[in-house]
């Protein structure tokens, strides 16, 4: 099936297979949100992870946050950053990493890159980053530019303008979808006998009006005629773990509802991988341009709250959302693997792998 990508795009190419360089020693520095007791085991973090390990490399995962916990008598993360950093310069020292991989690592300084990098100058560093670039907001992502000198490559799930201001001092990027695991994502919601819910959303509106305005009311419009689930916003508690996989398994369509501000080429958060992966119909906002990377019938796009209420009306009533569904789990399962996108970055990083995820689009 191809749907907007290549004709090869449907299966592995062997220009992101690993045979063309040997199994890599990689320190993974992230969140990893351990110590959310498993509420948070589907992130980004895990999915780089896992993908990263399969494509045969030894990983060692470096929890930034909850290094700092315990290095610090009052378990907080922040008091506990200093010696976290260095804690990170010993794990490279001693593992002799071939890549150091950075997610979401605020806390880890310049000085202890630059340590690193000082320490073993063959060393990559890289790093990948799956939140917006929203300009009001610049600050929670001012560290990135702070520390391109000192990286190899970057990797986001925002494309085009956004994505290129990183592209300077030698540091090189390149974008990233968000990745499906089959272990995670191993649902047939398309396939289910029976749907709890026609409609759900998962997420918070906390700090959000316009969120929770659209919420209200597509709640009140849809609620009437579909049966609508809503966790975490509209003052209504969030799920997660196994208890969120049933609720996914068990509904027909979910909300993608991405904030876009401004401009954000192909921007969607982490929760798409989840909706499309576990075969839901995935409803979003066509500003991202996401058609142009997942193609135009693996999911629903729409422009506005009542053009999302009047094309859901008519899928959920005809049954249709079931073969866009599937048409999105299948694209997700060959394409946009954690496998792949492991495999991509750390032949982007090591510059033996000649296309981008950007070569998807139409």
């Amino acid at each position: 099936m191809n749907r907007g990508l290549p004709r090869d795009a449907a299966k592995p190419r062997n220009d992101v297979s690993t045979d063309t360089f040997s199994s890599l020693r990689i320190v993974h520095a992230c969140n990893f949100h351990y110590n959310k007791s498993g509420d948070k085991f589907d992130t980004m973090d895990a999915r780089i992870h896992h993908g990263l390990i399969e494509n045969g490399h030894y990983v060692y995962p470096f929890p930034v946050h909850d290094i700092g916990r315990q290095m610090h008598w009052s378990s907080s993360k922040r008091l506990g950053a200093k010696k976290a950093n260095q804690s990170l310069i010993d794990t490279c020292r001693k593992v002799r990493p071939d890549i150091l991989m950075l997610g979401h690592s605020q806390s880890i300084t310049r000085e202890t890159l630059k340590t690193i990098r000082a320490n073993q100058p063959e060393i990559k560093i890289a790093q990948w980053f799956c939140d917006w670039f929203y300009s009001v907001r610049a600050f929670k992502f001012q560290f990135i530019y702070d520390r391109l000198d000192l990286l190899d490559a970057f990797f986001a799930t925002t494309a085009g303008d956004k994505l290129e201001s990183f592209h300077q001092k030698g540091c090189r990027t390149a974008f990233i979808p968000n990745p499906v695991h089959p272990a995670l994502e191993r649902y047939r919601a398309f396939d289910s006998e029976k749907h709890d819910y026609d409609l759900v959303f998962f997420g918070t509106d906390r700090k959000d009006p316009e969120r929770r305005a659209t919420l209200q009311e597509i709640d009140d419009k849809l609620g009437k005629d579909f049966k609508v689930g809503i966790f975490g916003s509209l003052d209504r508690p969030g799920i997660y773990g196994y208890e969120k996989d049933m609720v996914l398994t068990h509904s027909k369509a979910a909300l993608n509802l991405t904030r876009l501000p401004e401009p954000m080429k192909w921007y969607s958060s982490d929760r798409i991988a989840s909706l499309m992966g576990n075969g839901l119909l995935a409803c979003t906002r066509a500003e991202a341009d996401l058609h142009e990377l997942y193609g135009s019938d693996t999911m629903l796009y729409y422009n506005s709250t009542d053009h999302l209420i009047e094309q859901l009306s008519d899928v959920l009533n005809s049954g249709k959302w079931k073969t866009i569904a599937q048409n999105g789990w299948e694209l997700s399962h060959s394409v946009f693997t954690t496998r792949r996108v492991a495999a991509f970055m750390t032949g982007f990083v090591l510059g033996s792998v000649g296309f981008d995820f950007a070569d998807f689009s139409i």
